[in-house]
């Protein structure tokens, strides 16, 4: 038992609990690794990340094309798709009650962005537009 101030705190195997020196309190703890291992949005995350990285990727490349103007709806719809899926990813991942309503969000957003990629023969769009789609698809089993 380890004693801070007025509150002593007994160590458990499952949680600590908290005690005035009258009644203890049990505090109900849940660990990162609980809520990955049974993680039904591993896929997601991971789609999501790729998909980010992907994103980010095309835009920094589409800077350095002859035609920026053309690019401009493309470099604008990475970084809109690089941004949800980054939130999406973390909301997820902390198993936010939100997160279903910001994976069909995601879903809207990669699907527009990959279906813009998909329209240019550079390299880095064909790659963005596949993982913008495999992320649209994933988000919309999570929605």
């Amino acid at each position: 038992m380890v004693t801070t101030g007025t509150w002593d705190i007994k160590e458990s195997v499952s949680s600590p609990v908290y005690s005035t020196g009258k009644r203890p309190i049990k505090i109900h703890t849940k660990t990162v690794s609980d809520e990955m291992s049974n993680n039904h949005y591993e896929s997601c995350i991971e789609a999501c990340n790729q998909c980010l990285t992907a994103c980010e990727n095309c835009a920094s490349s589409c800077l350095h094309e002859q035609d920026l103007k053309m690019m401009a709806r493309c470099i604008e719809l990475d970084r809109d798709c690089a941004d949800i899926c980054s939130l999406a990813a973390r909301f997820m991942a902390r198993g936010s009650p939100y997160a279903a309503k910001l994976c069909s969000l995601c879903a809207e957003i990669c699907q527009a962005c990959g279906d813009e990629c998909a329209k240019h023969h550079m390299e880095h769009c064909k790659q963005c537009a596949a993982a913008c789609h495999k992320c649209a698809e994933e988000c919309r089993k999570m929605a």
